[in-house]
Protein backbone atom coordinates (compact mmCIF):
# COMPACT_ATOMS: atom_id res chain seq x y z
CA UNK A 1 0.00 0.00 0.00
CA UNK A 2 1.55 3.32 -1.00
CA UNK A 3 1.93 6.19 1.40
CA UNK A 4 -0.42 8.25 -0.73
CA UNK A 5 -3.16 5.61 -0.55
CA UNK A 6 -2.59 5.08 3.15
CA UNK A 7 -3.09 8.75 3.94
CA UNK A 8 -6.20 8.80 1.74
CA UNK A 9 -7.60 5.93 3.75
CA UNK A 10 -6.95 7.63 7.03
CA UNK A 11 -8.60 10.80 5.77
CA UNK A 12 -11.74 8.73 5.19
CA UNK A 13 -11.58 7.56 8.79
CA UNK A 14 -10.72 10.72 10.62
CA UNK A 15 -10.09 13.86 8.62
CA UNK A 16 -13.36 13.94 6.72
CA UNK A 17 -15.08 14.34 10.08
CA UNK A 18 -12.57 16.11 12.25
CA UNK A 19 -11.32 18.78 9.87
CA UNK A 20 -14.85 20.06 9.36
CA UNK A 21 -15.00 20.46 13.11
CA UNK A 22 -11.52 21.99 13.12
CA UNK A 23 -12.62 24.73 10.75
CA UNK A 24 -15.78 25.29 12.78
CA UNK A 25 -13.96 25.56 16.10
CA UNK A 26 -10.85 27.42 14.95
CA UNK A 27 -12.14 30.57 16.56
CA UNK A 28 -11.78 28.83 19.95
CA UNK A 29 -8.02 28.69 19.53
CA UNK A 30 -6.13 31.77 20.66
CA UNK A 31 -2.51 32.49 19.80
CA UNK A 32 -1.33 35.02 22.33
CA UNK A 33 2.08 36.62 21.85
CA UNK A 34 4.28 37.49 24.78
CA UNK A 35 5.64 41.07 24.82
CA UNK A 36 9.22 39.76 24.78
CA UNK A 37 8.62 37.20 22.00
CA UNK A 38 10.45 39.19 19.32
CA UNK A 39 12.97 40.99 21.50
CA UNK A 40 16.57 39.99 22.11
CA UNK A 41 16.85 39.62 25.85
CA UNK A 42 19.44 38.32 28.30
CA UNK A 43 18.35 36.40 31.37
CA UNK A 44 20.48 34.35 33.79
CA UNK A 45 23.49 34.91 31.55
CA UNK A 46 21.80 33.54 28.41
CA UNK A 47 20.88 35.65 25.37
CA UNK A 48 17.66 34.81 23.54
CA UNK A 49 17.30 36.16 20.00
CA UNK A 50 13.58 36.94 19.87
CA UNK A 51 12.33 34.06 17.73
CA UNK A 52 8.63 34.24 18.60
CA UNK A 53 8.52 32.70 22.08
CA UNK A 54 8.30 34.49 25.39
CA UNK A 55 10.12 33.08 28.41
CA UNK A 56 7.06 31.28 29.76
CA UNK A 57 6.29 29.59 26.45
CA UNK A 58 9.95 28.70 25.98
CA UNK A 59 10.05 26.96 29.38
CA UNK A 60 6.77 25.17 28.85
CA UNK A 61 7.83 23.81 25.46
CA UNK A 62 11.24 22.80 26.76
CA UNK A 63 9.74 20.53 29.41
CA UNK A 64 6.37 19.45 28.01
CA UNK A 65 6.25 15.65 27.84
CA UNK A 66 5.00 13.84 24.76
CA UNK A 67 5.00 10.48 26.50
CA UNK A 68 8.67 9.49 26.72
CA UNK A 69 9.34 7.07 29.59
CA UNK A 70 12.95 6.00 29.88
CA UNK A 71 13.45 5.37 33.58
CA UNK A 72 11.77 5.81 36.95
CA UNK A 73 12.11 9.53 37.63
CA UNK A 74 13.29 9.13 41.22
CA UNK A 75 16.00 6.70 40.07
CA UNK A 76 17.32 9.21 37.57
CA UNK A 77 17.47 11.97 40.19
CA UNK A 78 19.30 9.70 42.66
CA UNK A 79 21.56 7.89 40.18
CA UNK A 80 25.34 8.33 40.30
CA UNK A 81 27.73 8.21 37.38
CA UNK A 82 29.56 4.97 36.85
CA UNK A 83 33.04 5.28 38.35
CA UNK A 84 32.14 8.35 40.41
CA UNK A 85 30.05 9.46 43.37
CA UNK A 86 28.81 12.46 41.38
CA UNK A 87 25.18 12.46 40.32
CA UNK A 88 24.51 11.41 36.76
CA UNK A 89 22.04 14.27 36.35
CA UNK A 90 24.73 16.80 37.30
CA UNK A 91 24.76 19.62 34.74
CA UNK A 92 28.45 19.24 33.95
CA UNK A 93 27.99 15.56 33.19
CA UNK A 94 24.97 16.12 30.95
CA UNK A 95 26.58 19.11 29.22
CA UNK A 96 29.44 16.77 28.34
CA UNK A 97 26.85 14.67 26.55
CA UNK A 98 25.56 17.69 24.64
CA UNK A 99 22.58 18.70 26.79
CA UNK A 100 21.91 22.35 27.61
CA UNK A 101 21.79 23.28 31.29
CA UNK A 102 18.73 25.18 32.49
CA UNK A 103 17.51 26.69 35.73
CA UNK A 104 14.73 25.60 38.05
CA UNK A 105 11.21 26.76 37.21
CA UNK A 106 7.62 25.68 37.68
CA UNK A 107 8.05 23.56 34.54
CA UNK A 108 11.45 22.26 35.66
CA UNK A 109 11.37 21.93 39.45
CA UNK A 110 14.56 19.85 39.66
CA UNK A 111 16.63 22.07 37.39
CA UNK A 112 17.22 19.46 34.69
CA UNK A 113 18.71 20.32 31.30
CA UNK A 114 16.51 21.42 28.40
CA UNK A 115 14.49 18.50 27.10
CA UNK A 116 14.75 16.14 30.09
CA UNK A 117 11.43 16.02 31.88
CA UNK A 118 9.00 14.10 34.04
CA UNK A 119 6.03 12.10 32.74
CA UNK A 120 3.36 10.32 34.78
CA UNK A 121 1.34 7.23 33.89
CA UNK A 122 -2.19 6.23 34.85
CA UNK A 123 -0.91 4.24 37.84
CA UNK A 124 0.77 7.28 39.35
CA UNK A 125 4.31 6.28 38.43
CA UNK A 126 6.71 9.06 37.42
CA UNK A 127 9.16 8.60 34.57
CA UNK A 128 12.06 10.57 33.22
CA UNK A 129 12.00 11.05 29.47
CA UNK A 130 13.00 13.37 26.65
CA UNK A 131 10.96 16.10 25.00
CA UNK A 132 11.01 17.56 21.49
CA UNK A 133 13.28 20.33 22.76
CA UNK A 134 16.00 17.88 23.75
CA UNK A 135 16.79 17.35 20.07
CA UNK A 136 15.58 20.69 18.74
CA UNK A 137 17.24 23.35 20.86
CA UNK A 138 20.62 24.83 19.99
CA UNK A 139 23.11 26.87 21.95
CA UNK A 140 26.16 28.80 20.81
CA UNK A 141 29.06 30.62 22.39
CA UNK A 142 29.66 33.96 20.66
CA UNK A 143 32.26 36.38 21.99
CA UNK A 144 32.11 34.64 25.39
CA UNK A 145 28.33 35.06 25.49
CA UNK A 146 25.90 32.15 25.60
CA UNK A 147 23.21 32.36 22.94
CA UNK A 148 20.18 30.07 22.98
CA UNK A 149 18.69 29.02 19.63
CA UNK A 150 15.03 28.03 19.98
CA UNK A 151 14.08 25.23 17.62
CA UNK A 152 17.74 24.88 16.71
CA UNK A 153 20.00 21.94 16.11
CA UNK A 154 20.83 19.95 19.22
CA UNK A 155 24.30 18.53 19.78
CA UNK A 156 23.34 15.78 22.22
CA UNK A 157 25.20 12.48 21.97
CA UNK A 158 22.08 10.34 22.13
CA UNK A 159 23.68 6.90 22.12
CA UNK A 160 26.37 7.84 24.62
CA UNK A 161 23.67 9.17 26.94
CA UNK A 162 21.82 5.87 26.72
CA UNK A 163 25.00 3.84 27.21
CA UNK A 164 26.07 5.78 30.30
CA UNK A 165 22.62 5.61 31.92
CA UNK A 166 22.68 1.84 31.53
CA UNK A 167 26.22 1.52 32.89
CA UNK A 168 25.30 3.71 35.87
CA UNK A 169 22.36 1.47 36.69
CA UNK A 170 24.55 -1.62 36.53
CA UNK A 171 27.25 -0.22 38.80
CA UNK A 172 24.59 0.95 41.26
CA UNK A 173 23.49 -2.64 41.72
CA UNK A 174 27.03 -4.05 41.69
CA UNK A 175 28.76 -1.73 44.18
CA UNK A 176 27.46 -1.78 47.80
CA UNK A 177 28.59 1.74 48.72
CA UNK A 178 27.02 3.20 45.59
CA UNK A 179 23.85 1.22 46.27
CA UNK A 180 23.62 2.52 49.83
CA UNK A 181 23.99 6.14 48.68
CA UNK A 182 21.36 5.57 45.99
CA UNK A 183 18.86 4.12 48.47
CA UNK A 184 19.57 6.90 50.96
CA UNK A 185 18.65 9.52 48.34
CA UNK A 186 15.45 7.67 47.50
CA UNK A 187 14.51 7.50 51.17
CA UNK A 188 14.75 11.27 51.38
CA UNK A 189 11.81 11.49 48.98
CA UNK A 190 9.94 8.29 49.89
CA UNK A 191 8.96 7.13 53.36
CA UNK A 192 10.02 3.54 52.82
CA UNK A 193 12.07 1.71 50.21
CA UNK A 194 11.68 -2.03 49.72
CA UNK A 195 15.28 -2.78 48.77
CA UNK A 196 14.65 -6.29 47.45
CA UNK A 197 11.79 -5.14 45.26
CA UNK A 198 13.82 -2.15 44.11
CA UNK A 199 16.71 -4.41 43.04
CA UNK A 200 14.29 -6.59 41.08
CA UNK A 201 12.76 -3.56 39.36
CA UNK A 202 16.14 -2.12 38.41
CA UNK A 203 17.37 -5.51 37.18
CA UNK A 204 14.27 -5.81 35.01
CA UNK A 205 14.76 -2.36 33.55
CA UNK A 206 18.44 -3.09 32.86
CA UNK A 207 17.44 -6.15 30.84
CA UNK A 208 14.83 -4.15 28.92
CA UNK A 209 17.33 -1.43 28.08
CA UNK A 210 19.97 -3.97 27.07
CA UNK A 211 17.50 -5.55 24.67
CA UNK A 212 16.52 -2.17 23.24
CA UNK A 213 20.14 -1.11 22.72
CA UNK A 214 21.03 -4.43 21.13
CA UNK A 215 18.19 -3.94 18.64
CA UNK A 216 19.46 -0.44 17.79
CA UNK A 217 23.19 -1.24 17.75
CA UNK A 218 25.26 0.26 14.92
CA UNK A 219 28.81 -0.27 13.71
CA UNK A 220 29.38 3.49 13.39
CA UNK A 221 28.64 5.66 16.42
CA UNK A 222 26.28 8.59 15.87
CA UNK A 223 28.36 10.98 17.94
CA UNK A 224 27.15 14.45 18.91
CA UNK A 225 24.23 15.98 17.07
CA UNK A 226 22.88 12.97 15.14
CA UNK A 227 20.31 10.20 15.37
CA UNK A 228 18.74 7.71 12.98
CA UNK A 229 15.20 8.54 14.05
CA UNK A 230 13.59 6.62 11.19
CA UNK A 231 15.54 3.47 11.97
CA UNK A 232 14.73 3.63 15.66
CA UNK A 233 11.04 4.32 14.97
CA UNK A 234 10.85 1.31 12.66
CA UNK A 235 12.53 -0.91 15.27
CA UNK A 236 10.36 0.41 18.10
CA UNK A 237 7.22 -0.65 16.26
CA UNK A 238 8.14 -3.63 14.08
CA UNK A 239 10.45 -5.30 16.61
CA UNK A 240 9.50 -4.17 20.11
CA UNK A 241 5.77 -3.45 19.77
CA UNK A 242 5.08 -6.47 17.56
CA UNK A 243 7.50 -8.72 19.45
CA UNK A 244 9.26 -9.94 16.29
CA UNK A 245 13.08 -9.99 16.80
CA UNK A 246 13.75 -10.94 13.16
CA UNK A 247 12.36 -7.55 12.05
CA UNK A 248 15.44 -5.91 13.56
CA UNK A 249 17.42 -3.67 11.24
CA UNK A 250 20.40 -1.58 12.26
CA UNK A 251 19.48 2.15 12.41
CA UNK A 252 22.73 3.08 10.72
CA UNK A 253 21.66 6.16 8.73
CA UNK A 254 21.92 8.98 11.28
CA UNK A 255 20.95 12.53 10.39
CA UNK A 256 21.42 15.85 12.12
CA UNK A 257 18.54 16.98 14.31
CA UNK A 258 16.77 19.39 11.93
CA UNK A 259 15.93 22.97 12.86
CA UNK A 260 12.21 23.51 13.44
CA UNK A 261 11.59 27.16 12.57
CA UNK A 262 9.49 27.24 9.40
CA UNK A 263 9.18 23.43 9.40
CA UNK A 264 5.52 23.68 10.43
CA UNK A 265 4.89 25.96 7.44
CA UNK A 266 6.39 23.67 4.78
CA UNK A 267 4.37 21.43 2.50
CA UNK A 268 6.62 18.47 3.26
CA UNK A 269 9.05 17.63 6.07
CA UNK A 270 11.80 15.15 7.00
CA UNK A 271 15.23 15.17 5.37
CA UNK A 272 14.05 12.75 2.70
CA UNK A 273 10.79 14.66 2.03
CA UNK A 274 8.80 11.63 3.12
CA UNK A 275 6.09 13.29 5.23
CA UNK A 276 3.28 15.53 3.93
CA UNK A 277 2.54 18.44 6.24
CA UNK A 278 -1.24 18.54 5.82
CA UNK A 279 -3.23 17.23 8.76
CA UNK A 280 -3.22 14.62 10.13
CA UNK A 281 0.39 14.32 8.95
CA UNK A 282 2.02 16.50 11.63
CA UNK A 283 0.14 14.81 14.47
CA UNK A 284 1.06 11.36 13.18
CA UNK A 285 4.72 12.31 12.66
CA UNK A 286 5.05 13.63 16.20
CA UNK A 287 3.27 10.59 17.61
CA UNK A 288 5.73 8.25 15.90
CA UNK A 289 8.59 10.29 17.34
CA UNK A 290 7.17 9.79 20.82
CA UNK A 291 7.13 6.02 20.24
CA UNK A 292 10.78 6.06 19.18
CA UNK A 293 11.96 8.14 22.14
CA UNK A 294 10.95 5.73 24.91
CA UNK A 295 7.25 5.95 24.32
CA UNK A 296 5.29 2.79 25.04
CA UNK A 297 2.50 1.13 23.06
CA UNK A 298 0.56 -2.09 23.58
CA UNK A 299 -0.28 -3.72 20.25
CA UNK A 300 -0.43 -7.40 21.11
CA UNK A 301 -3.80 -8.49 22.42
CA UNK A 302 -5.65 -5.46 21.07
CA UNK A 303 -7.80 -5.79 17.99
CA UNK A 304 -8.39 -2.28 16.65
CA UNK A 305 -6.76 0.56 18.58
CA UNK A 306 -3.69 0.51 20.79
CA UNK A 307 -3.09 1.95 24.26
CA UNK A 308 0.08 4.03 24.43
CA UNK A 309 1.98 6.53 26.55
CA UNK A 310 1.68 9.25 23.87
CA UNK A 311 0.54 12.55 25.36
CA UNK A 312 -1.63 13.38 22.37
CA UNK A 313 -3.06 16.72 23.49
CA UNK A 314 0.42 17.93 24.34
CA UNK A 315 1.48 17.18 20.77
CA UNK A 316 -1.03 19.72 19.52
CA UNK A 317 0.35 22.43 21.79
CA UNK A 318 3.95 21.56 20.89
CA UNK A 319 3.27 21.67 17.14
CA UNK A 320 1.47 24.99 17.47
CA UNK A 321 4.35 26.38 19.48
CA UNK A 322 6.88 25.52 16.82
CA UNK A 323 4.56 27.03 14.19
CA UNK A 324 5.13 30.40 15.88
CA UNK A 325 8.93 30.16 15.68
CA UNK A 326 11.03 32.28 13.33
CA UNK A 327 14.67 31.87 12.43
CA UNK A 328 17.31 33.57 14.60
CA UNK A 329 18.83 36.68 13.08
CA UNK A 330 22.60 37.10 12.91
CA UNK A 331 23.46 38.96 16.17
CA UNK A 332 25.64 41.76 14.84
CA UNK A 333 26.38 43.12 18.32
CA UNK A 334 27.98 39.77 19.25
CA UNK A 335 29.14 38.14 16.02
CA UNK A 336 30.18 41.24 14.09
CA UNK A 337 28.41 43.70 11.82
CA UNK A 338 27.61 42.56 8.31
CA UNK A 339 29.39 44.27 5.42
CA UNK A 340 26.59 45.99 3.48
CA UNK A 341 28.43 46.09 0.17
CA UNK A 342 29.60 42.49 0.45
CA UNK A 343 26.11 41.36 1.43
CA UNK A 344 24.62 43.15 -1.60
CA UNK A 345 27.10 41.40 -3.88
CA UNK A 346 26.32 38.08 -2.21
CA UNK A 347 22.58 38.54 -2.70
CA UNK A 348 23.06 38.62 -6.47
CA UNK A 349 25.17 35.47 -6.33
CA UNK A 350 22.52 33.77 -4.16
CA UNK A 351 19.85 34.53 -6.74
CA UNK A 352 22.00 32.93 -9.42
CA UNK A 353 23.37 29.95 -7.49
CA UNK A 354 20.98 29.09 -4.66
CA UNK A 355 17.49 30.54 -5.01
CA UNK A 356 16.24 27.84 -7.35
CA UNK A 357 16.25 25.37 -4.44
CA UNK A 358 16.48 27.48 -1.28
CA UNK A 359 13.63 29.99 -1.36
CA UNK A 360 13.49 33.15 0.75
CA UNK A 361 11.13 33.49 3.70
CA UNK A 362 9.06 36.41 4.94
CA UNK A 363 9.18 35.71 8.67
CA UNK A 364 6.75 38.58 9.31
CA UNK A 365 4.01 36.52 7.66
CA UNK A 366 2.68 34.45 10.54
CA UNK A 367 0.70 32.19 8.18
CA UNK A 368 3.39 31.80 5.53
CA UNK A 369 2.98 28.77 3.29
CA UNK A 370 6.32 27.40 2.20
CA UNK A 371 7.23 24.91 -0.49
CA UNK A 372 10.28 22.71 -0.17
CA UNK A 373 12.16 21.79 -3.32
CA UNK A 374 12.40 18.03 -3.57
CA UNK A 375 15.53 16.83 -5.38
CA UNK A 376 16.28 13.25 -6.43
CA UNK A 377 18.96 11.89 -4.12
CA UNK A 378 21.08 10.71 -7.03
CA UNK A 379 21.03 14.22 -8.46
CA UNK A 380 22.09 16.02 -5.28
CA UNK A 381 24.76 13.34 -4.79
CA UNK A 382 24.83 13.25 -0.99
CA UNK A 383 25.05 10.08 1.09
CA UNK A 384 22.32 7.66 0.02
CA UNK A 385 21.98 5.61 3.17
CA UNK A 386 18.98 7.51 4.57
CA UNK A 387 16.85 7.22 1.44
CA UNK A 388 17.82 3.60 0.83
CA UNK A 389 17.16 2.46 4.41
CA UNK A 390 13.80 4.21 4.43
CA UNK A 391 12.59 2.68 1.18
CA UNK A 392 14.18 -0.77 1.04
CA UNK A 393 12.96 -3.91 2.72
CA UNK A 394 9.85 -4.96 4.56
CA UNK A 395 8.95 -6.57 7.87
CA UNK A 396 6.85 -9.43 9.19
CA UNK A 397 3.46 -8.26 10.36
CA UNK A 398 2.87 -10.89 13.05
CA UNK A 399 -0.28 -10.01 14.99
CA UNK A 400 -1.24 -7.44 12.35
CA UNK A 401 -1.68 -10.05 9.63
CA UNK A 402 -5.28 -9.95 8.41
CA UNK A 403 -5.94 -6.53 9.93
CA UNK A 404 -6.97 -3.59 7.78
CA UNK A 405 -4.30 -1.06 6.87
CA UNK A 406 -6.73 1.69 7.86
CA UNK A 407 -7.80 -0.02 11.09
CA UNK A 408 -11.42 -0.72 10.13
CA UNK A 409 -11.42 -0.95 6.34
CA UNK A 410 -9.25 -0.96 3.24
CA UNK A 411 -6.67 -3.54 2.23
CA UNK A 412 -5.41 -6.08 4.73
CA UNK A 413 -1.92 -6.92 5.91
CA UNK A 414 -0.39 -10.10 4.59
CA UNK A 415 2.51 -11.89 6.30
CA UNK A 416 4.90 -9.11 5.29
CA UNK A 417 4.48 -5.40 4.62
CA UNK A 418 6.53 -2.25 4.31
CA UNK A 419 7.84 -0.98 7.60
CA UNK A 420 6.25 2.39 6.91
CA UNK A 421 2.77 0.89 6.50
CA UNK A 422 3.17 -0.99 9.77
CA UNK A 423 4.29 2.14 11.63
CA UNK A 424 1.47 4.22 10.17
CA UNK A 425 -1.14 1.61 11.14
CA UNK A 426 0.13 1.35 14.70
CA UNK A 427 0.46 5.12 15.10
CA UNK A 428 -3.06 5.83 13.91
CA UNK A 429 -4.26 3.02 16.16
CA UNK A 430 -2.67 4.84 19.09
CA UNK A 431 -4.24 8.17 18.08
CA UNK A 432 -7.71 6.70 17.60
CA UNK A 433 -7.52 4.97 20.97
CA UNK A 434 -8.11 8.51 22.24
CA UNK A 435 -10.25 10.19 19.57
CA UNK A 436 -11.17 13.21 21.68
CA UNK A 437 -7.53 13.96 22.52
CA UNK A 438 -6.64 13.59 18.83
CA UNK A 439 -9.50 15.90 17.92
CA UNK A 440 -8.29 18.54 20.39
CA UNK A 441 -4.70 18.21 19.17
CA UNK A 442 -5.80 18.72 15.57
CA UNK A 443 -7.73 21.83 16.53
CA UNK A 444 -4.77 23.23 18.40
CA UNK A 445 -2.15 22.60 15.75
CA UNK A 446 -4.08 23.01 12.51
CA UNK A 447 -2.27 25.04 9.85
CA UNK A 448 -3.34 25.60 6.26
CA UNK A 449 -0.21 24.31 4.55
CA UNK A 450 0.17 23.52 0.89
CA UNK A 451 -0.39 20.01 -0.34
CA UNK A 452 2.58 17.96 -1.50
CA UNK A 453 2.62 15.38 -4.26
CA UNK A 454 4.87 12.57 -3.04
CA UNK A 455 6.09 9.53 -4.92
CA UNK A 456 5.58 6.12 -3.35
CA UNK A 457 9.31 5.37 -3.68
CA UNK A 458 10.88 8.06 -1.53
CA UNK A 459 14.43 8.60 -2.79
CA UNK A 460 14.68 12.34 -2.50
CA UNK A 461 16.25 14.96 -0.29
CA UNK A 462 14.49 18.14 0.69
CA UNK A 463 15.94 21.58 -0.03
CA UNK A 464 14.40 23.92 2.53
CA UNK A 465 14.76 27.67 3.02
CA UNK A 466 18.10 28.27 4.74
CA UNK A 467 17.26 31.28 6.89
CA UNK A 468 19.06 30.95 10.21
CA UNK A 469 21.52 28.45 8.74
CA UNK A 470 24.40 30.28 10.42
CA UNK A 471 23.26 28.81 13.75
CA UNK A 472 22.74 25.18 12.73
CA UNK A 473 26.10 23.54 11.99
CA UNK A 474 27.17 20.99 10.85
CA UNK A 475 25.62 20.75 7.39
CA UNK A 476 24.07 18.34 4.87
CA UNK A 477 21.46 15.89 6.13
CA UNK A 478 24.04 13.68 7.85
CA UNK A 479 26.08 16.51 9.40
CA UNK A 480 29.13 15.67 7.32
CA UNK A 481 30.31 19.22 6.51
CA UNK A 482 31.35 21.52 9.40
CA UNK A 483 30.85 25.01 7.90
CA UNK A 484 28.97 26.72 5.08
CA UNK A 485 32.31 27.77 3.62
CA UNK A 486 33.29 24.10 3.40
CA UNK A 487 29.95 23.31 1.77
CA UNK A 488 30.75 25.83 -0.96
CA UNK A 489 33.96 23.95 -1.78
CA UNK A 490 34.18 20.91 -4.06
CA UNK A 491 33.61 17.75 -2.02
CA UNK A 492 37.23 16.65 -2.48
CA UNK A 493 38.39 19.79 -0.64
CA UNK A 494 36.05 19.46 2.34
CA UNK A 495 37.43 18.26 5.71
CA UNK A 496 37.75 14.49 5.94
CA UNK A 497 37.63 14.50 9.74
CA UNK A 498 36.52 17.07 12.30
CA UNK A 499 35.14 17.28 15.82
CA UNK A 500 31.45 17.89 16.54
CA UNK A 501 30.07 19.29 19.79
CA UNK A 502 32.11 22.49 20.09
CA UNK A 503 29.57 25.31 20.51
CA UNK A 504 31.91 28.19 19.67
CA UNK A 505 30.68 30.04 16.57
CA UNK A 506 33.02 30.33 13.59
CA UNK A 507 31.82 33.71 12.34
CA UNK A 508 34.12 33.70 9.30
CA UNK A 509 33.48 30.28 7.79
CA UNK A 510 29.92 30.20 9.26
CA UNK A 511 29.44 27.17 11.44
CA UNK A 512 30.94 25.93 14.67
CA UNK A 513 34.57 25.62 15.60
CA UNK A 514 35.85 22.09 15.00
CA UNK A 515 38.64 21.89 17.59
CA UNK A 516 38.51 18.97 20.00
CA UNK A 517 37.17 19.62 23.51
CA UNK A 518 35.95 17.28 26.23
CA UNK A 519 32.41 17.70 24.85
CA UNK A 520 33.17 16.63 21.26
CA UNK A 521 33.22 13.48 19.16
CA UNK A 522 35.21 12.78 16.01
CA UNK A 523 33.34 12.74 12.70
CA UNK A 524 35.03 10.59 10.04
CA UNK A 525 33.58 11.06 6.55
CA UNK A 526 35.05 7.74 5.34
CA UNK A 527 32.69 5.68 7.51
CA UNK A 528 29.33 4.16 6.57
CA UNK A 529 26.61 6.82 6.27
CA UNK A 530 29.09 9.67 6.78
CA UNK A 531 29.95 10.66 3.22
CA UNK A 532 30.45 14.39 2.65
CA UNK A 533 30.04 14.11 -1.12
CA UNK A 534 27.41 15.86 -3.20
CA UNK A 535 25.67 19.22 -3.14
CA UNK A 536 28.27 20.65 -5.50
CA UNK A 537 26.40 23.87 -6.12
CA UNK A 538 28.31 27.15 -6.17
CA UNK A 539 31.51 25.24 -5.56
CA UNK A 540 33.33 26.77 -8.54
CA UNK A 541 33.01 30.35 -7.31
CA UNK A 542 36.22 32.33 -6.80
CA UNK A 543 37.01 32.89 -3.12
CA UNK A 544 35.99 36.56 -3.26
CA UNK A 545 32.49 35.64 -4.47
CA UNK A 546 32.30 32.75 -2.01
CA UNK A 547 32.93 35.17 0.87
CA UNK A 548 30.33 37.59 -0.51
CA UNK A 549 27.78 34.77 -0.67
CA UNK A 550 28.60 33.82 2.92
CA UNK A 551 27.98 37.40 4.04
CA UNK A 552 24.51 37.34 2.48
CA UNK A 553 23.72 33.89 3.89
CA UNK A 554 24.54 35.21 7.37
CA UNK A 555 21.78 37.81 6.96
CA UNK A 556 19.02 35.32 6.11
Amino acid sequence: MTKKNYHSAFYLILVSVLLIAVFFFLHLRSDSTSPDAYQTITQDGITYLGQGWGMGERQKLAFMSFGSRMLDYSWFIALEKSGSDKLFRDNKNLERLGFIADSRSSYNPDGLPVGITQDSDADGNSWVGLTCSACHTGQLSIADKIVRVDGGQSLINYTQFETEVLESLKTTLAQPEKWDRFVSRLEQTKKTVNKNLLKEQISTRIKQLEQRYAINATDVAYGHGRLDAFGQIFNAVTVEALGIPENKRSPDAPTSYPVLWDASHLDVVQWNASAPNKEPGPLAQNATTALAVYGTIDVLGHTQTYPSSIQIENLGYIQRGFYKLIAPKWPEDLAGKLDTNLKSQGEKIYQQQCLQCHSLVDSQDAKRQLTAVVVPAQEVGTDMRVVNNFSDGGAKTGALEGKHFALWFGGKFTAEASRLDIVMHVTFGALLAHPWDSFCALIKEYADNKSAMLASDVRYYKARPINGIWSSAPYLHNGSVPTVHDLLLPAAQRPKQFFVGNRELDSVRVGNQIAETENTSLFDTSLLGNSNAGHEYGTQLPESERLALLEYIKSL
